[in-house]
């Protein structure tokens, strides 16, 4: 594919055990020029932002980091998360996380970790500071509406685990309490994820960035937003030039490593998400997405109708808009601040295994970074 555009991914995840090297290569092979490296909680390993922050520190210039937050604090500080996220976001900062990135509101999360509604005071304490510093936050609220829908979820998903029923938290229920902690704090810089899941619903969301100006969106598939998004061209077209300077390109490259605690990243299926979020956004007329038999794609070739957006509006999707968020340039990486960081959650991993929550200590991907940072 012709280059165009510079390209900043927004949400590629990573972990150990995938390489630093294997990374800068599917960025090569998908001429991605920058990667933002997004991480999510891991309740067996507490946190694996350490890891990102290794491969930040191997390529200062085109690694931002995204943190997690601290997945431990939902079972031994329930009440009282956001006072202790503050304390943790202002260590993940110091050691050169350049924003947050938040998987809380994904419905299965849910179901795992006692997550305290959004909207509790025990999150005040959080949403206060995020707003007072002007914190990035690329956060999953919900997934498709299908999901909630046992006549209408793809196979592919329900084989995930994705089926949600009346024993998860209902889509509408989560939006409720995402929207009354925006009124609360309208100067929070989110970034909503996958479209923020109302790729059917323009006009709705239109409202949602009208009615709050400091909140963003990404283009990470679900392959569901490009179905809803073609079928409506027209309006997609006109939604896209409206609020362009609000939209963000990202892939989810490495999402399956993370799930699967895979060692190499599908250098086909990277290719795949970035040629179809690409190709949707610059050319023109319809074109066919191959099956590709996973949570991607699933089991069915199809066509989508490409938005041709002008090139003035894709380089801010591509690149600009990001920038504008997270600064020009990723934070410096603070190698003893990593090591101290490696070895609180060493601590914690004992911790956890003391009180049942982690069935076997695994220190192995600690000890890594920490051997990694005390040889630089």
């Amino acid at each position: 594919m012709k280059r165009e555009n510079r390209i900043l991914d927004c949400h590629i995840h990573y972990s150990l055990p995938v390489k630093p090297q294997e990374l800068f290569d599917i960025m090569e092979y998908t001429k991605t020029d920058i990667a933002n490296l997004v991480i999510v909680p891991d309740e067996h390993r507490i946190s694996s932002v350490p890891d990102a922050l290794m491969v930040k520190y191997l390529n200062p210039t085109k690694i931002y980091v995204f943190g997690s937050l601290d997945v431990s604090q939902y079972f031994m500080h329930n009440k009282s998360v956001g006072k202790h996220f503050v304390k943790y976001v202002k260590r993940m900062l110091h050691c050169g996380c350049d924003g947050i990135k938040m998987v809380e509101g994904k419905p299965d999360v849910r179901r795992m970790v006692p997550i305290p509604d959004f909207d509790l005071p025990a999150w005040e304490p959080f949403w206060n500071y995020a707003e007072e510093i002007g914190l990035p936050i690329l956060w999953h609220v919900n997934d498709p509406e299908e999901f909630w829908d046992k006549s209408k979820i793809p196979s592919w998903a329900k084989s995930q685990g994705w089926y949600y029923g009346e024993e998860t938290i209902n889509n509408e229920v989560q939006y409720t309490q995402v929207f009354t902690v925006l009124k609360r704090h309208p100067n929070l810089k989110i970034i909503f994820a996958h479209f923020f899941f109302m790729s059917a619903q323009l006009e709705r969301l239109s409202k949602i960035l009208d009615e709050f100006r400091n909140v963003y969106i990404d283009l990470t598939p679900g392959i569901e937003m490009y179905i809803n998004l073609s079928k409506n061209k027209e309006k997609a077209v006109q939604f896209f030039e409206k609020y362009q300077s609000r939209i963000l390109y990202g892939t989810d490259i490495g999402a399956r490593c993370v799930i699967a605690n895979e060692s190499e990243i599908n250098r086909k299926e990277s290719l795949n998400r970035s040629d179809i979020v690409r190709t949707f956004l610059t050319k023109e007329g319809q074109f066919t997405i191959k099956a590709d038999g996973n949570f991607l794609i699933g089991t069915e070739d199809f066509q989508l109708d490409a938005l041709n957006l002008r090139p003035e509006i894709t380089q801010k999707i591509f690149y600009e808009n990001f920038i504008s968020i997270a600064g020009e340039k990723p934070k410096e990486v603070n190698p003893k601040m990593v090591i101290k960081e490696c070895k609180k959650i060493k601590k914690m991993i004992r911790i956890m295994t003391m009180i049942k929550r982690i069935e076997v200590a695994n220190y192995s991907y600690a000890d890594q970074v920490i051997d990694f940072f005390k040889q630089k």
